[in-house]
């Protein structure tokens, strides 16, 4: 394999830059039509269903309502854009290096892997939106109130909060479809995965207690759907390239 040195990189950005326009055009269209017609909606609900009862949302600057607004709008553009950006990434490592040689995506494997993982995503928003933020956020009122002082949130704060919660859930339910594709273009060997599995549970378990408080409930809440899909996703890979695995098996002897 050639060395990935500068001239690629700068291959790469050249060709990028190329594309560019029509990424921003998505995201920037998407802004606009998210800030006039679905930010307000997402903060109202996201109050509504998680601000726990007796927690009062403040403002702490005049701005601070329309910046929350423009940045939930940058956001869904971010997102909408996500795709294409992947897509122009991938066209530029395959074309100008040999780091993705291994790797063959058609465009209908493409929108297929595109459409289980937004359907993944969804599933992830979901499990943290309806189970895991209303327990999180009673918890931190909970303990406010057991302090003896009332639970006043910044607006901006708490909706970005939640935001960056829904994201890592949203990320999370990825793992199968990661591991499948890893494994489906020789990047990871199945024994390597199954080899660091260990490692793997111990891994969850601390990003479990970085992103929630030091409560044993609510860290197996975070590491339990990790735990869960990283094996669905080992059976996954066992039952999908069961043939894959025999053959690796056997040149390891």
């Amino acid at each position: 394999m050639a060395d990935f040195d500068a001239s690629d990189a700068a291959e790469i950005l050249l060709m990028i830059r190329n594309k560019f326009l029509k990424l921003v055009i998505v995201i920037a269209l998407t802004w606009a039509v998210s800030f006039a017609f679905i930010a307000d909606y997402l903060i109202e609900t996201m109050r509504n269903h998680l601000l726990p009862l007796g927690a009062k949302l403040i403002y702490i600057y005049p701005l601070e309502g329309l910046i929350l607004k423009l940045k939930i709008s940058l956001y869904l553009g971010i997102i909408a854009g996500l795709p294409y950006l992947i897509y122009i990434i991938y066209k530029a490592l395959k074309e100008r290096t040999e780091l993705l040689e291994n790797v063959n995506i058609s465009k209908g494997a493409a929108f297929r892997y595109g459409i289980v993982s937004a359907i993944f995503f969804a599933m992830g928003v979901a499990y943290g939106y309806f189970l895991m933020l209303p327990v999180f956020m009673q918890f931190l009122y909970s303990n406010a109130a057991a302090q003896g002082v009332e639970a006043t949130y910044s607006i901006a704060e708490f909706i970005s909060f939640v935001i960056l919660m829904l994201v890592v859930f949203g990320a999370v339910f990825q793992l199968p479809l990661l591991m499948i594709f890893l494994v489906s273009n020789d990047l990871v060997k199945y024994s390597t995965i199954t080899y660091y599995r260990r490692h793997f549970y111990i891994g969850f378990f601390i990003l479990g207690a970085a992103i929630t408080p030091p409560d044993v409930f609510t860290q197996a809440m975070v590491a339990g759907p990790m735990i869960l899909f990283f094996e669905i996703s080992i059976l996954a890979i066992r039952i999908i390239f069961r043939n894959k695995i025999k053959e690796e098996k056997v040149s390891a002897v």
